[in-house]
């Protein structure tokens, strides 16, 4: 992931709070936590994905009440507003 503007970019300390995905905004890199709520379906699916606990992804852009672009490591995915809800994350980068 390349950043071409680093004073765009404010770096995080490790007290930031914790959010789910759908409130992350683009450009913001954030790390995976956890998966609240859904089945086992739900966490395979997104394992089947690469999506993974630890994983840093980078937000590349929302859809009003629509789906959410992330890139993990080269791939970009479309998650489902309701499906990036059900994503815990901490904040790595925020886009200023």
């Amino acid at each position: 992931m390349t950043h071409s503007s680093k004073s765009s970019v404010s770096e995080l300390g490790n007290n930031q709070r914790s959010m789910r995905l759908s409130e992350a905004k683009p450009g913001d890199l954030v790390k995976i936590k956890g998966f609240e709520g859904g089945c086992d379906d739900f966490k395979c699916r997104l394992e089947s994905l690469g999506i993974r606990i630890g994983d840093i992804v980078e937000v590349k852009s929302k859809a009003f009440l629509g789906p959410i672009e992330i890139k993990n490591d080269d791939v970009d995915l479309a998650l489902c507003r309701g499906q990036a809800e059900k994503i815990i994350v901490k904040p790595i980068k925020l886009r200023a």
